[in-house]
């Protein structure tokens, strides 16, 4: 496990940095499936669309998301030499760093408050979750 660097010896926020390297739409969401075990690109896909609203991702975002992943060392892109192609992604061990911070934000999500602060309505059986209220702009002109 990593030292744990004084306040003094960091030059970007670890708020800052961790915003950074996770940020977007995807990636935890990516994250929190491949800790369970390597997934191929179609069923990383499909598993993003539970919890969404159904909104699918394109393949242009998940692509990129996976790519942005792969650079920074958190997942591992494996390519199988057989007709069709096959790749799987899994965790790297820097990726598995992530997993306590992962789960600490599914805890949170069990709560539901999150629904509550975005305005969801509680979701009837056989029913899809009801969208927010947009929000209005209150600039004036």
């Amino acid at each position: 496990m990593a030292r744990l660097k004084a306040p003094s010896e960091l030059g970007l926020c670890p708020a800052v940095g961790f915003s950074q390297i996770v940020g977007g739409k995807y990636k935890l969401r990516i994250l929190w499936v491949l800790n369970q075990r390597p997934y191929r690109y179609g069923e990383i896909r499909n598993s993003l669309l539970r919890g969404t609203l159904s909104k699918p991702v394109t393949p242009r975002v998940l692509s990129r998301e996976l790519k942005e992943l792969q650079q920074r060392g958190l997942i591992h892109r494996k390519q199988f030499d057989v007709v069709p192609p096959k790749v799987e992604y899994s965790l790297t061990e820097r990726g598995k760093t992530l997993v306590p911070i992962l789960e600490a934000i599914v805890q949170w999500g069990l709560t539901g408050i999150h629904e509550e602060i975005l305005g969801f309505q509680p979701v009837e059986a056989g029913k899809p979750a009801a969208r927010p209220p947009k929000q209005r702009s209150t600039s004036q002109n």
